[in-house]
């Protein structure tokens, strides 16, 4: 393990190193912040003595967390196969095919993912005789996703209007129908688990003493009821080590809030933060244009990136007239 801490530098080893408690760390782009969360593990595993069954660690994509495992068993000699390492949506699967009795689901629910949601809405508004062109499904469907997310139910929409009544009908009627067909979507494998935790003490204190570690990736794109879930399960041992980077905020569209990344100290004043500076991917005159561009944003940590790469061509400037054209 040694010889591995060696390959870090002295940031990402202080991140490594860091105490039993919640942690922000600060992972510019390129600043090998995989490198830092696999280390962690790993650490962990052979430094502290720490069972991988109690250890959590959250991914964004199944790619990356199939990277980690694979870092990871390559750092040490360890069986994964217990370890709850994945994407939260995966990892809510596990939880409710575990508890699937006291979540109220059918031991065999099937998943619906976004396609087979906008179907199941379509048919389900064909059956009732409510019409496409008022309520047009997509809009439905994210209607539904954004009450999920905020952990409402369709009995807890309050109809601010003839139109809103019609949309909090629509999700009813889309509730009875999912539980009736044993099916779930992807905000309801979020949406129960946290309903699970919350309501089920028993449950709630078992998986709070078993995770003493959970460290989650990408946290930028962290929902907020991802993140209610993420506070549950870490408010026994109080360690949660956050990675990730407000400036490269991409998934707003999936109901990611940067400002909980923003909010974290206040959230957590007693954790240390950590910033990774150096940046193994890009020319300096790639940083220089990226940051001078992100620089303008308000809402974000300040930091400067270092290369470590030579000099490279100067970026060129390129602007589409259509999508069309940007795609070729």
């Amino acid at each position: 393990m040694d010889s591995f801490l060696e390959k870090l530098n002295p940031q990402q080893k202080a991140a490594v190193n860091l105490p039993a408690e919640s942690a922000l760390i600060l992972a510019g782009a390129g600043s090998g912040k995989t490198r830092v969360l696999t280390t962690r593990i790993a650490w962990l595993m052979q430094q502290e003595h720490v069972s991988p069954l109690e250890i959590l660690a959250v991914t964004f994509t199944n790619k990356a967390a199939k990277e980690m495992l694979t870092r990871i068993t390559a750092s040490i000699p360890v069986n994964t196969r217990g370890m709850w390492i994945g994407t939260f949506h995966g990892l809510c699967n596990r939880l409710l095919r575990r508890h699937y009795r006291e979540a109220g689901l059918p031991q065999t629910f099937q998943i619906l993912d976004q396609s087979d949601q906008l179907s199941a809405i379509k048919r389900l508004m064909k059956a009732h005789g409510i019409k496409e062109e008022n309520y047009p499904p997509r809009e439905v469907q994210h209607y539904i996703g954004a009450a999920k997310e905020e952990g409402l139910r369709a009995k807890d929409m309050v109809a601010e209007s003839s139109n809103k009544a019609a949309f909090a009908r629509i999700y009813s009627l889309y509730e009875e129908q999912c539980n009736r067909e044993g099916v779930a979507d992807f905000g309801e494998l979020l949406l129960r688990s946290y309903e699970l935790l919350a309501r089920n003490e028993l449950i709630c204190r078992h998986y709070q003493e078993r995770f003493r570690f959970i460290l989650v990736d990408e946290f930028q794109d962290m929902s907020a009821r991802q993140y209610a879930i993420a506070q549950i399960l870490s408010a026994k041992h109080n360690n949660l080590f956050i990675v990730g980077d407000p400036d490269q905020t991409i998934y707003t569209w999936r109901n990611a809030h940067v400002k909980l990344f923003l909010d974290f100290d206040k959230k957590y004043p007693d954790a240390q933060t950590i910033v990774l500076s150096i940046n193994y991917r890009s020319t300096p005159e790639i940083l220089k244009a990226a940051s001078t561009l992100i620089e303008k944003n308000k809402l974000r940590y300040p930091k400067r990136l270092s290369p470590t790469k030579s000099h490279g061509p100067l970026p060129l400037f390129f602007h589409a007239q259509s999508e069309k054209e940007e795609a070729e």
